[in-house]
């Protein structure tokens, strides 16, 4: 021990001394050196975690004899006391020899020994260089503990040494002090130094890190040891105490002697910076870490600074402070990163980043890639070499670059002259053609600059409208001229080049010449010349003869040449010439001064002059536009060359003129011809013609003139240039308009037959109706008519031609005056049959009455003559039209009356066709009189009474008897149905009691979630029976183990078994139970579907399905039979395995934990119920489809469709009020809910209250009773028990899959059901588009009745509820009830308080208290349904001013039907029936309105109602609006009432139609008579027009 220290002692002086001068990181000449913290107890004031300490709870413990405090041999350890507690703290604070303070932990007493060790965590909070590691103990050192550390905070626990008296036994260790060189340096040594027990307390043990390690004397060139000596947290680990051995006796103040303690946790080491920091700080979280010098960071100062590194970081040593370098970046960065491929070439490491003013390399010495500077000192351009035009992006210092061939410029941006698009390739020459193109093209496009009529994209073609692309053309191109008809025309081909020449070689060959004044002047004539002497004339004229004139189109853009010689006796001097051309008006000139000539020294000179005929030539006047100049050339009357002898003296001699022009040929060509493409109506090469069936405009305009249609209307052809027609196909007038006289018909169609002669006899005049086209004669005979007179006069008949058998003359008609005499067509003009008989009257000559009519038909007044009979068809005996002939009464059926046979007798209703009426048989008790509805039967019930016949209580009501009935207000949640028994005792669901099921059975609790009454566990019932059973036992049981006696017999300990009673069933007949109820369901299941195996037979036998009919039907029928039957195979199966599982009669009756086995069975028997229920609802819904099935495919026979889309009306309807049902209970089951809820949590308050005072008491009891059960079930426990369970779950497994099964076959069926009520759909709607209106009218009438008929009731049942307060009392009977039962509750929980700590009388005040908190919650619960009340009172009002609605409605209801019967009763005529049907529709419309007001208003009732706020609902409220809501829907339910309104409402609506037939019948016969009349005033000759 004491070299230990002294070693210790050395190295910290030595320590001490090497850092001496070492406080600074640089010297006195601002050099770096090597700089540490100062070396410090690292663990001084840290917090340490240890993994046990003693005092919790309070114990003692006691000191070895021999130690310095043994006078006093025990004490006590309590965390509780400031002065007695030993807790961490202790280790790492101040230490004194005087006053010592330590840590404790547990004693031998409570399991601290090997292999339970005890761990104490040092948090060093940061990287330490740990030196030594010293532990004092107060009480004898371990035989066997180890010190571990992390040289990081997230790293793993590192072995660091290991003391124990039994290295290898205990940490598998050699024992060693030292190591060799070259073996591994960071391995922990296992020594015995400090295992001893003794001495007894104030041990040390010093552990020092480096020694035994070779490379200690070389630590800083040893990073392996530098590594070792980090550390960030330090563990040890007690694993095994020093004892004497006397432990193994158990002796309780031996177990207290021995524990761990120690006083004082030392760590030696320096706060670890690896020499660049002499101080460590905390950071803003707290967190120490190193002040770093030397241009270094990072906690432990482990890294360079983000600039420094020009070299690799190192640790600071006494040889070199290995100080951080700055990177070298010229000034240019402030960034860089350390290369260690540049410091192996350069030793220079730091490599720039992100080098400004656009420089590049390790040191930003050089301009980056493309880029330039003419001076080292400035930044850096870019290039901006065109990459397109240079051959490189690099320019040189100048920033010049090197460029393509073809480029140019000083970026290489442009090509040269001459080229264009500047590509990867180099510039491109430009492709202009220069006859279209005037320069060069653009450098940079390549477009060419085109002339004013030339385009493309190099000017090579013509613009639409434009030919003949010539150079010499300053517009490129030659416009078309096609006369102006056209703007589309191509070079002509088959013309040639051709000169028109005058050489005077004949003679003069038609020249002349004349002043511009007109004068004539002589012209002489030599060999191949004409002359005239100058000086006589200021100016003259040559005028061209004949062939130089007219149409000189062809010489368009061409040159007129003209050679001229002078004889002067003066030098030569220029002579201005001028070329005038005129025609179509139009003159222009040209002049032309510059002349080439050749002058020989007799001063004889030849000049020539030349002019282009183009409206571009030069000085041309007047300015021409190109088709002007054209139409000029077209017809040119005068060519004129005129000179200027400018008072010059001698001969002007003409030698030659030469014009060029074209004619048709084959030589060369003459590409300034045009060929014109002609529009429609034009022809010819320039468009100069009209096309066949056109003409001028203007006749004789000319070829500038348009050509317009002919308009000779396609019967003949005219002049192009009079446009005159030449008429043909019998017709006349200047555009052949008119058809000639004898002919008719319409000239304008345009067909060769459009004139016909008339048919008429002799062709005598005829003419053509303008609307049907018929042919009609002008003159008939008199008293004949027709379009050919073939028929007779109105009011006669006969057959004046004998077109149908012999020639009859037309006489009158006689119809008896049962026809109108202004009417037209009374008569039939052949037969004489009377065709227009008024008065409801028929016959040839309108003699007798209509069948359905009674009366005179011979009768002076028409008021006395015929009138309908109007039998109702489903009263009368006879057909609809069958009554007397004079009264007009029909026969009537039984029970029916009225003339009309249409309305049942009192006390009768449903008139049905051949049967009658059918009697109310009104129930006379519970009905209020013996009348009934007369469509539907209903016999208007007292309150709580319904059925037709009002003999039977509605559900929810119970006593019928004169009064009516009695609501039965049963709960909706406890009871089964809402319908009572007749004692107004309701029946009740498991767990509930009470007249209305409204409160919970003893042993059940109501659970707020499911909103039921559920069982107590097993054990709450048991509890008070067994408790002093088992306190007997337990002091027997006490005595027993304290005395025992192993020659007894086991069953001498029978009471140590539970004794029998009724709730501890053996296992075997809880499995007996569970199989029979298994096989009775399994059984009930297939009896169920063999059943509906069997109905499906029987369907698919009625729709005759076999094996030859193969419909779709049949097909699904065979598909779910199949199924079922696997289904039942299936189930067959599993009950004949469970049948044949036994079980063993014999079931060990060792003891059994009573709670434990009664909560399972409980749990065990709930999976059994809920698997079964399960299996019982699939079956159900199973059978439910498969009977939907067969009622379905039944109403498919019996072509049922319209009761079954009426019942689906009303199946709707139903859902509608399911859904308010829903939300009332909904809402209902909440406010339970949250009731409950806030009572359970009141209890759960008070239950916490009283188990934490009985636990004061009854833990020592528990803790003796749980370790004796402990023993007890020591032994083997239930092993078949938990067999017969896994048995239990395959038969669960095997039910489950048997019910998916069907499940999958009712879904198949249910499929294909879904598709037949598809098909069914689209039957429906087809009636419903057949009797829309039908069902509307009678759905008003039955709402309607319904709705006041369920008012009435809901507000008789409102009224009763505010007379007699019967929901009120029932609310605060529930209150009592509840409050009751807590405060029961609250004061049983009090006696069993009492009872177990006796009278303490402060906590049974804190238990009564705590009552009457909650019997203060249940007051305010009480108030808060007063508040319910009131709102109820409030929609109680409503509903008498909804009554008060209902009552008029009602009214107009009664009006509207007296309406309609007195509507039935009258026959006045089509109008006035028209009249009342329009009454009728008006009316039943507004009955509707004011009905979907009333259902509405009663919708906000039941919606207020049903939106109560939840806090303040009570039962009785939503029980009275459920109520009502089940009337109401229990009376819209009855199918066969109903069908009766419907098929009343039906019958009426189609007497409505027929009299809406007759009605429009009339009007079709008035609107025949009308056209008769328009067709005969059309006939009629114009002579007649006056009769208009």
């Amino acid at each position: 021990m004491a070299e230990v220290l002294c070693f210790l002692t050395i190295v910290f002086l030595e320590l001490q001394l090497a850092i001496a001068g070492m406080d600074s990181c640089y010297n006195a000449q601002g050099l770096a050196q090597r700089c540490m913290p100062i070396f410090e107890n690292a663990a001084f004031g840290k917090q340490v975690q240890v993994s046990n300490t003693c005092g919790t709870p309070p114990e003692d413990y006691c000191l070895q004899m021999g130690t310095r405090d043994s006078s006093t041999p025990c004490h006590r350890c309590d965390a509780g006391e400031a002065l007695l507690h030993h807790n961490a703290t202790h280790l790492t604070d101040f230490h004194s020899q005087e006053e010592s303070t330590w840590w404790q932990s547990q004693s031998m007493a409570f399991g601290i020994q090997h292999p339970n060790s005890v761990n104490i965590t040092l948090h060093l909070g940061k990287s330490y260089e740990i030196t030594y590691v010293r532990l004092k103990f107060h009480t004898s050192r371990p035989e066997s503990f180890a010190i571990y550390k992390r040289s990081h905070s997230e790293g793993p626990w590192i072995p660091y040494q290991y003391y124990s008296a039994s290295c290898n036994k205990t940490y598998g260790k050699p024992e060693r002090h030292f190591l060799r060189p070259g073996e591994d340096e960071q391995v922990a040594f296992c020594t015995a130094e400090f295992s001893d027990i003794s001495p007894l307390n104030g041990g040390n043990v010093a552990f020092s890190t480096l020694e035994g390690r070779p490379s200690a004397y070389s630590f800083d060139k040893s990073p392996v040891l530098q590594e070792w000596v980090t550390g960030t947290d330090l563990l040890i680990s007690l694993n095994r105490l020093n004892t004497f051995g006397d432990d193994i006796f158990k002796d309780p103040k031996v177990l207290q002697s021995y524990y761990y303690a120690i006083s004082d946790f030392s760590v030696g080491g320096r706060c670890k910076c690896n020499g660049h920091a002499n101080t460590c700080i905390p950071n803003e979280e707290d967190e120490l870490i190193c002040l770093c010098q030397h241009n270094t960071t990072g906690v432990d100062c482990d890294s360079c600074q983000p600039f420094y590194q020009d070299r690799p970081w190192a640790r600071g040593t006494a040889e070199s402070a290995n100080e951080c370098l700055p990177c070298n970046c010229s000034g240019r960065s402030s960034e860089c990163f350390y290369d260690w491929e540049l410091y192996r070439r350069t030793g220079h490491g730091g490599h720039c980043q992100n080098c400004q003013d656009n420089t590049d390399g390790p040191h930003c010495e050089r301009c980056r890639q493309n880029f330039y500077r003419w001076d080292a000192r400035m930044a850096c351009q870019p290039c901006n070499c065109n990459p397109t035009g240079s051959l490189s992006p690099q320019c040189d210092s100048s920033g010049a670059c090197e460029c393509k061939a073809t480029v140019t410029g000083w970026k290489c941006e442009r090509c040269q002259e001459g080229f264009h698009s500047l590509s990867e390739g180099g510039c491109r020459p430009c492709a202009c053609d220069t006859a279209g193109s005037v320069g060069v093209c653009d450098p940079n496009t390549g477009h060419c600059t085109c002339k004013e009529k030339v385009e493309g994209y190099l000017c090579n073609r013509c613009q639409p409208g434009t030919f003949n692309l010539q150079p010499h053309d300053p517009a490129g191109c030659t416009g078309c001229f096609c006369f102006g008809h056209s703007v589309a025309c191509t070079v002509a081909s088959g013309y040639e080049m051709y000169n028109i020449i005058s050489d005077f070689s004949q003679g003069l060959e038609g020249w002349r010449m004349e002043t511009p004044e007109g004068l004539r002047v002589p012209l002489s004539w030599t060999e191949g010349e004409t002359f005239l002497e100058q000086g006589q004339w200021a100016a003259a004229d040559f005028l061209a003869p004949e062939k130089f004139l007219h149409d000189q189109r062809l010489s368009y853009g061409q040159l007129l040449s003209v050679l001229f010689r002078t004889h002067d006796s003066t030098p030569a001097t220029q002579q201005p010439i001028w070329l005038v051309l005129e025609g179509e008006g139009i003159m222009v000139s040209a002049r032309y001064s510059n002349m080439d000539g050749q002058v020989n020294n007799t001063h004889h000179e030849e000049q020539t002059v030349t002019f282009r005929l183009h409206e571009t030539e030069k000085e041309m006047q007047p300015t021409l536009s190109a088709f002007q100049f054209q139409r000029l050339l077209s017809n040119l009357t005068a060519l004129r060359i005129r000179t200027e002898s400018s008072g010059r003296q001698g001969r002007l001699s003409l030698k030659e003129v030469r014009l060029t022009s074209a004619r048709p040929g084959l030589s060369q060509p003459a590409l300034w011809v045009e060929e014109c493409i002609c529009p429609h109506g034009y022809m010819g090469q320039f468009c100069e013609s009209c096309a066949p069936n056109f003409k001028r405009e203007i006749p004789f305009a000319g070829p500038f003139t348009s050509c317009i249609p002919c308009s000779c209307n396609e019967h003949g052809s005219c002049d192009p240039n009079t446009g005159l027609c030449q008429c043909l196909h019998n017709t006349e007038g200047p555009s052949c308009e008119r058809c000639a006289p004898g002919f008719h018909g319409d000239p304008f169609l345009g067909r060769s037959d459009d004139c016909k002669p008339c048919p008429c006899p002799g062709q005598t005049p005829c003419t053509a109706l303008p609307e049907s086209g018929e042919v009609v004669c002008t003159q008939c005979p008199p008293g004949q008519r027709g379009r050919l007179c073939e028929l007779c006069d109105d009011g006669f008949f006969g057959d004046p031609l004998g077109r149908n058998g012999p020639i009859r003359p037309c006489v009158p008609c006689t119809c008896n005056d049962n026809v109108d005499p202004n009417a037209v067509g009374n008569c039939d003009p052949v037969s004489g049959q009377c065709l227009r008989c008024l008065y409801n009257t028929a016959g040839e000559q309108c003699e007798r009455c209509q069948e359905g009519f009674y009366g005179d038909p011979l009768a002076n007044s028409p008021a006395r003559k015929c009138a309908a009979c109007s039998c109702n068809h489903e009263g009368s005996i006879h057909s609809p039209e069958a009554c007397h002939n004079v009264t007009g009464q029909c026969p009537c059926l039984p029970h029916v009356t009225g003339k009309d046979c249409s309305q049942c007798q009192e006390g009768y209703y449903a008139l049905q066709a051949g049967i009658g009426c059918k009697s109310c048989n009104c129930h006379p008790a519970g009905s209020q009189h013996s009348h009934c509805h007369p469509l539907t039967g209903q016999c208007v019930c007292r309150s709580g009474v319904e059925g037709l016949s009002c003999d039977r209580c509605q559900t929810g009501f119970f006593g019928f008897s004169f009064q009516g009935c009695r609501a039965c207000n049963c709960s909706r949640l406890g009871s089964v149905s809402l319908q009572c028994h007749e004692n107004s005792t309701c029946l009740c669901k498991r767990g509930f009691v009470g007249y209305k099921c409204d409160q919970c059975e003893e042993n059940y609790f109501f659970d707020p979630e499911t909103s039921q009454c559920k069982e107590c566990p097993i054990c709450y019932g048991l509890v008070k029976e067994e408790a002093d059973k088992l306190t007997d036992q337990l002091v027997t049981m006490e005595s027993w183990l304290q005395k025992p006696d192993c020659g007894r017999h086991k069953t001498r300990y029978g009471m140590l078994r539970e004794a029998p009673r009724g709730d501890s069933i053996h296992s075997r007949y809880l499995r007996e139970g569970a199989k029979a109820t298994f096989l009775e369901e399994a059984e009930e299941l297939a009896s169920s579907i063999s059943r509906a195996r069997s109905r499906l037979k029987n369907i698919r036998g009625v729709m005759g399905c076999n094996s030859s009919v193969a419909t779709k039907s049949c097909i699904l029928l065979s598909d779910i039979l199949s199924a079922l039957q696997s289904t039942q195979q299936e189930i067959q199966l599993a009950t004949e395995m469970l049948a044949a599982q036994e079980f063993p009669s014999e079931i060990s009756h060792q003891p059994t934990n009573w709670s434990h086995q009664a909560l399972t069975s409980k749990l065990l028997a709930r999976g059994h119920g809920e698997a079964a229920a399960l299996v019982e609802g699939i079956a159900r819904k199973a059978l439910e489809t498969t009977n939907a099935s067969y009622l379905l495919l039944q109403s498919i026979l019996m072509d049922n469709a319209t009761l079954e889309f009426r019942r689906q009306m009303e199946a709707r309807y139903l859902g509608i009020l399911k859904a308010q049902q829903e939300l009332s209970s909904e809402m209902e089951e909440a406010t339970a809910k949250k009731t409950f809820a806030s009572i359970q949590q009141i209890n759960l308050e008070m239950s916490k209250n009283l188990s934490w005072i009985t636990t004061l008491e009854l833990d020592p009891v528990v803790e003796e009773a749980e370790a004796l059960w402990h023993l007890i079930l020591q032994r083997p426990l239930l092993q078949r028990a938990e067999n017969l369970l896994q048995d239990a779950k395959e038969v669960e497994r095997l039910a489950e899959s048997k019910a998916q099964l069907v499940v999958n076959g009712s879904l198949a069926a249910q499929a294909g059901l879904e598709k037949e009520l598809q098909r069914m759909q689209q039957v429906e709607q087809l009636w419903q588009r057949a009797n829309a209106a039908h069902l509307w009218a009678a759905s008003s009438l039955s709402n309607g009745e319904a709705v006041v008929s369920e008012a009435k009731n809901l507000l008789s049942s409102l009224d009763g509820m505010k007379r007699h307060k019967g929901g009120q009392s029932l609310m605060k009977r529930r209150v009592t009830v509840v409050r009751e039962r807590v405060i029961a509750d609250a004061q049983k929980k009090a006696r069993q308080a009492k009872r177990v700590l006796g009278d303490s009388a402060s906590v049974s005040a804190k238990a009564q208290k705590t009552a009457k908190e909650v019997e203060s919650l249940t007051e305010e619960d009480a108030k808060k349904v007063q508040a319910v009340f009131r709102d109820a009172k409030a929609e109680n009002k409503r509903s008498s001013q909804l009554t008060t609605r209902v009552d008029l409605t009602m009214a107009e209801i009664v009006r509207q039907e007296e309406v309609s019967e007195a509507l039935g009763r009258k026959q006045e005529g089509p109008g006035q029936v028209g009249m009342e049907t329009k009454d009728l529709d008006k009316s039943l419309r507004d009955a509707q309105r004011s009905l979907e007001r009333d259902i509405e208003a009663l919708n906000n009732l039941l919606l207020s109602l049903g939106n109560l706020d939840r806090t303040s609902q009570t039962e009785a409220a939503l029980n009275a609006s459920q109520f009502q809501l089940e009337r109401l829907q229990l009376h819209l339910a009855e199918p066969r009432a109903l069908g009766q309104k419907l098929s009343a409402l039906q019958q009426e609506a189609e007497q409505q139609q027929q009299r809406i037939e007759a009605f429009e019948k009339d009007l079709e016969e008035i609107r025949s008579d009308k056209e008769n009349l328009e067709t005969i005033l059309h006939s009629l000759p114009e002579q007649c027009s006056s009769w208009q």
